[in-house]
């Protein structure tokens, strides 16, 4: 015999690329895959875009901080120099009246020891010449300087970078006018010289990289390095900080060779200059750049444990069907191989493999019951047709008749048999049909009402959701009351600080003028020092005061973009759930079709349940034919001599039992044992 196509099939394998295991590992680390990558980029983008507007606050905050610590140093320079120049005793010199020289000159140093920054009080006529240094220094022409000029009409004046004629050394000086309390006329000058290495260490303790520039864009001092008289000097007005009328802003430069984010702060009422803070974006930046490698690591990392669950499930379930797939591949062969293993599982597949077990046990049992048959038949035949022979030349007449009758007879009875046998198995696969098609409605009605409640749950969570995002951004509209509060404070602190400042100063003229009226004055210098103490202690509470508000006023930019990100997280959750709820009503539509679908496989299955009915009345109708085909011939053996009919009946049977014998051989053995 040639082979089936079973057969022929086997060994012929599945390629790789169509395998349920190959597209069950791509499906699992592709679902794991793209939601990964778009965390990881969106991740990248947020940081880096944070991390640049975090750095720009900072430095916006630090130029502040930084323009505020210079302008307390030429308030506090410009305080007490327009103190001194309103003087009676100071304006008695200018304008040439005697006065006590040793307590003019105690005075100045009086006020150089106050600052304490080693610098000297100067006094110039309204020519421009020196008229008197308290620590008689040289005395020179100014008349050329600016800030001499601009004093002598009337105002407080703060000078560019300069070099100091008399010291040699890079500063700047701040000069106010003295004015005849009877004329109200300029007749000289009072100024300090301020030493810009001092703004160099202010830089330098406050920033990373930072400097200061002039009104004409030169640089006063840089954080990094001092400047010396004969170093050559940067120009920055082409910077687009000196060529605008705001105050404040940032922005990115590759002026010094490689990108940085720059923050400038102008005093654009007192002195004219810029505070400017730099930070390069490859630092600003690193922060960012750790964070995204560590998501990508972690994410590395879940790709390996996905790829190998993945790996696990898809042999969970390969290996399985290949088992079940050689176990029917060997009962196509004509073999009975159940399968091993996989029958303690409690999900479908082992469902599968104990209903393909119990199949081929019930077809080997089958099987064996026919092949034992066909060995008995088959020796019976022999044996009745030695019997037969002997004696089947007397009655070959009357057997011929028989033999056409029975013959009929055993046709209708074996094809009665298998039309029965074919009629049973209907029943029992309309029966099975039946009870899936049940539970399947079942089933379908507890998808479609649990996708109903899932539908439900994602309406409230949206709901909640939206709830949360108003009290977050409430929450936001509060931090940033705060933080103006704060910054209402500061500003209060810095007033506090300032009257503490002019207080100091009332009290040193106060010192001065009761040291001038001698014993009298005692007393009043007395209360005069316990005033200064008062203004000391004002400055320094005002200073801690200032320094808790800075504290708050971070936490608050703190709090503000957490309560954005958060609120940000919220809606974006929120459209996730949309999505989500927009998933489960199309479920629902599907499950309906499904259910649908079910009850016309029930119908279908009621219809093979009547059609096997009338199958069932046919099969009583050929029962009854071959029952008369019996009786016929049973009438037609007893007319006849009761030797000849039992010889011819059994020569007959002997011979159909022989070729149903050597027919039922030949097709059980394709079976093998």
């Amino acid at each position: 015999m040639g082979k089936s196509k079973a057969q022929k099939n086997k060994g012929s394998g599945i390629s790789w690329k169509n395998s349920i295991k190959t597209k069950l590992i791509s499906s699992m680390m592709l679902v794991a895959a793209i939601p990964l990558l778009i965390a990881v980029s969106i991740s990248y983008y947020t940081s880096t875009t944070k991390a640049v507007a975090d750095a720009l606050d900072s430095l916006e905050w630090q130029a502040w901080y930084v323009q505020s610590a210079i302008l307390t140093v030429i308030k506090n320079n410009e305080s007490t120099i327009t103190s001194f120049a309103e003087s009676p005793t100071t304006i008695a010199f200018m304008r040439g009246e005697e006065v006590d020289m040793d307590e003019l000159k105690a005075q100045m140093r009086s006020i150089d020891d106050y600052l304490d920054d080693g610098n000297v009080l100067v006094l110039t006529d309204a020519n421009g010449q020196m008229l008197l240094r308290d620590d008689d220094g040289d005395l020179v022409d100014i008349s050329h300087r600016e800030f001499w000029q601009e004093a002598m009409t009337g105002k407080f004046s703060v000078s560019n970078a300069i070099v100091s004629a008399s010291t040699g050394t890079r500063s700047i000086s701040m000069a106010g006018p003295v004015i005849d309390n009877h004329t109200g006329k300029v007749i000289g000058t009072v100024h300090r010289n301020y030493n810009l290495n001092d703004f160099h260490e202010i830089l330098a303790a406050e920033c990373d990289e930072g400097f200061v520039v002039d009104r004409n864009g030169d640089m006063l001092a840089h954080s990094q390095y001092e400047i010396g008289p004969d170093d050559e000097v940067m120009n920055f007005s082409a910077s687009p900080y000196m060529n605008t009328d705001g105050i404040e802003g940032s922005y990115k430069s590759t002026a010094a060779g490689y990108p940085t984010y720059l923050a400038y702060a102008k005093d654009n009422d007192l002195s004219g200059f810029t505070v400017c803070v730099a930070k390069k974006e490859s630092d600003i930046m690193s922060s960012a750049r750790k964070s995204a490698y560590i998501v990508i690591g972690i994410g590395a990392v879940l790709l390996v444990v996905v790829a190998i669950l993945s790996i696990m499930l898809a042999n969970g379930f390969s290996k399985p069907i290949t088992a079940v797939d050689s176990s029917l591949s060997n009962l196509a062969d004509g073999r009975f191989k159940q399968i091993d293993g996989f029958t303690n599982r409690k999900d479908e597949i082992g469902k599968i493999v104990r209903s393909t077990n119990s199949v081929i046990g019930k077809l080997d049992g089958i099987v064996g019951s026919i092949k034992a048959s066909a060995a008995n038949v088959g020796d019976s035949s022999e044996k009745l047709s030695e019997m037969a022979n002997q004696i089947a030349s007397t009655v070959d007449g009357v057997a011929n008749s028989v033999q056409e009758i029975a013959t009929g007879a055993a046709q209708q009875a074996e094809e009665i048999q298998q039309a029965a046998e074919n009629v049973g198995k209907i029943t029992d696969a309309v029966s099975g049909v039946q009870t899936s098609t049940e539970n399947m409605e079942t089933l379908a009605g507890k998808m479609k009402e649990a996708s109903v409640n899932s539908s439900k749950s994602l309406l409230n969570l949206q709901t909640s959701s939206s709830d949360m995002t108003e009290k977050i951004e409430e929450i936001a509209r509060t931090i940033s009351a705060t933080k103006d509060a704060v910054t209402s404070i500061n500003e209060s602190v810095e007033g506090i600080s300032g009257i503490a400042s002019q207080t100091n100063l009332l009290s040193l003229n106060a010192s001065i003028e009761a040291a001038r009226a001698g014993e009298a004055g005692k007393g009043f210098a007395v209360v005069a020092e316990e005033i200064r103490k008062l203004a000391d202690d004002s400055d320094s509470m005002a200073q801690d005061i200032r320094t808790q508000m800075d504290v708050l006023l971070k936490q608050s930019e703190a709090a503000v973009a957490a309560a954005n990100l958060v609120r940000q997280g919220n809606l974006e959750q929120q459209e996730a759930i949309g999505g989500t709820l927009e998933s489960v009503n199309g479920m629902l539509a599907d499950i309906d079709g499904t259910v649908e679908g079910v009850r016309d496989i029930a119908g279908g299955a009621e219809t093979c349940v009547r059609s096997n009915d009338v199958v069932s009345d046919a099969m009583s109708s050929l029962s009854a034919i071959s029952e008369e085909n019996a009786a016929s011939s049973e009438t037609t053996g007893a007319s006849a001599e009761e030797l000849s009919a039992t010889v011819t009946t059994l020569a007959s049977s002997a011979d159909d039992l022989k070729d149903i014998a050597i027919k039922l051989n030949e097709e059980i053995s394709f079976f093998k044992d």
